[in-house]
């Protein structure tokens, strides 16, 4: 392999690990905080991940939630080009949510629990995670993505718990920390491929 080969291997690499870094948007409601994480599985595809922490801890402003019954994001650009989703345990639907959930209005799409949780609370400090695929209409509609978020808790706080209503626009996660291993690698195969032709 030439130097020039093995150069153009390492910035390959580079760019494929730049390519499938995934990006995150974070934001705090009410105590609880927010993460959503993006990555490209397709032209046409992307995966969400949503973490959710400090659920019923000492900073939930709200507390005894039993989980959540709705989930919303503003559509991708242009509008509809959402075609669909999955969430397991939640339906799909076209359309934002209000305080009873689901709606079926607006420029955004939902995820509906089809199985509405109930008491208990969750523990303190608990932690939610859901990761769900969109598909869109085609190549490019997820550039610039900074979605509009809404989630709807139900559980034991009388009254309606807060409807959150923000953007988590994300930004592109640092590459790995292995990285530089790589880099290492790759260099140090050049260092000793140039000694053996010396």
């Amino acid at each position: 392999m030439s130097h020039r080969s093995i150069r153009f291997a390492a910035i390959a690499g580079v760019i494929a690990i730049a390519a499938c870094a995934p990006s995150w948007g974070s934001l705090i409601a009410d105590g609880v905080t927010y993460t959503l994480l993006e990555t490209a599985l397709s032209p046409t595809e992307d995966q969400f991940t949503l973490e959710i922490t400090g659920i019923n801890g000492p900073a939930d402003t709200e507390g005894s939630r039993y989980g959540v019954n709705s989930i919303a994001f503003s559509e991708t650009s242009p509008a509809g080009s959402v075609v669909s989703g999955t969430l397991a345990g939640f339906t799909f639907m076209t359309g934002g949510l209000n305080a009873m959930g689901c709606d079926g209005t607006g420029n955004f799409y939902c995820f509906k629990a089809n199985t509405k949780p109930t008491a208990p609370a969750l523990p303190a400090g608990s932690e939610l995670i859901f990761t769900f695929d969109l598909t869109v209409a085609q190549a490019g509609d997820f550039a610039n993505y900074d979605p509009d978020f809404k989630i709807q808790w139900l559980g034991g706080k009388s009254g309606k718990y807060d409807l959150v209503s923000q953007t988590l626009a994300p930004t592109v996660v640092p590459l790995p920390a292995a990285l530089p291993l790589f880099l290492c690698g790759i260099a140090a195969l050049g260092f000793t491929r140039r000694r053996r032709a010396a």
